[in-house]
């Protein structure tokens, strides 16, 4: 009888894994925390250990900046995502009332421009540093295929030696004056998804920036990026930006790799002195 119990418990959550699961939201289960205690946006010491000073940082700062735009933030900001929805619940901070719109692909234009003017001094830069495998991390996928990033910012820390490498490039997202510099929130990598390979979706850390994706190698056919349901496809020399607090997924279903550099960026409807506090409040710890 025991047996027959136990048999039955395990059949009813394989059913439960099986088809219940696999019909939610994939941004259930990569909202599991991942093993990695340095990942701002999975790390759940990493979030306790921004959001809890928060509060007293906020208080300290009314008569540093502005006071409305301190109380603003006061008001608006969480670290609770619970009564999110899975399309777009961000893994660390939250703040509300700021935009629904998930693409910007037709704002900050001049960002925008100044990428690609660029263009082939970032490619170059790419092509002589991309045989350089001790520089690179690699995931591979769990459905499969590989994705290989090189950071010259990775959360808010400059990577030495990787930017020796790109000095163009390096200079060229530096220079920016909405890069997310010395932020806990700011990144800027290539970024090669290679052939056959697919990012499951996930959502961001915050909403507090925008993420710039510009084509350097893509390859013809289905190589496709998808936030909030919508796909878009790139192309070499175009930028495709977008708030990836949003649920979002790459693929690319070809036989070639896919090679782009990534820039957080803040979010345009943030004000400059938003910006200061944010800076302030999510600066990178030494």
């Amino acid at each position: 009888m025991i047996w027959v119990l136990a048999g039955g418990v395990l059949l009813l959550w394989y059913f439960i894994v099986r088809y219940y699961l696999k019909g939610t939201s994939s941004s259930y289960i990569l909202s599991n925390l991942c093993p990695s205690p340095d990942c701002v946006s999975c790390s759940g010491s990493l979030k306790s250990l921004y959001s809890s000073d928060v509060g007293p940082k906020l208080k300290k700062m009314y008569g540093k900046y502005d006071s409305l735009a301190v109380h603003k933030i006061e008001e608006r900001l969480t670290f609770d995502m619970s009564a999110m929805t899975e399309k777009r619940r961000p893994t660390v901070c939250y703040l509300r009332d700021m935009c629904s719109d998930p693409w910007h692909n037709h704002k900050q234009k001049y960002l925008q421009d100044t990428l690609l003017d660029s263009y082939s001094a970032i490619k170059s830069e790419v092509a002589n540093i991309i045989s350089e495998q001790e520089l690179w991390s690699v995931s591979d996928m769990q459905s499969g295929g590989s994705w290989q990033k090189l950071f010259l910012h990775n959360q808010g820390r400059k990577i030495e030696r990787n930017c020796k490498g790109m000095p163009r490039t390096t200079a060229l997202i530096e220079g920016l004056d909405t890069f997310m510099s010395g932020v806990i929130f700011g990144n800027a990598y290539i970024s090669i998804l290679n052939e056959q390979s697919v990012i499951e979706p996930h959502c961001g850390p915050t909403n507090l920036r925008v993420r710039c994706h510009m084509g350097l190698q893509i390859p013809q056919g289905d190589c496709s990026l998808t936030v909030n349901g919508k796909q878009e496809h790139w192309a070499n020399q175009e930028c495709i930006m977008f708030d990836d607090s949003f649920l979002h997924s790459s693929s690319n279903n070809t036989d070639s790799q896919r090679i782009v550099l990534i820039v957080d960026l803040w979010h345009p409807n943030l004000t400059i002195a938003e910006i200061k506090i944010f800076g302030e409040l999510f600066a990178v710890r030494h």
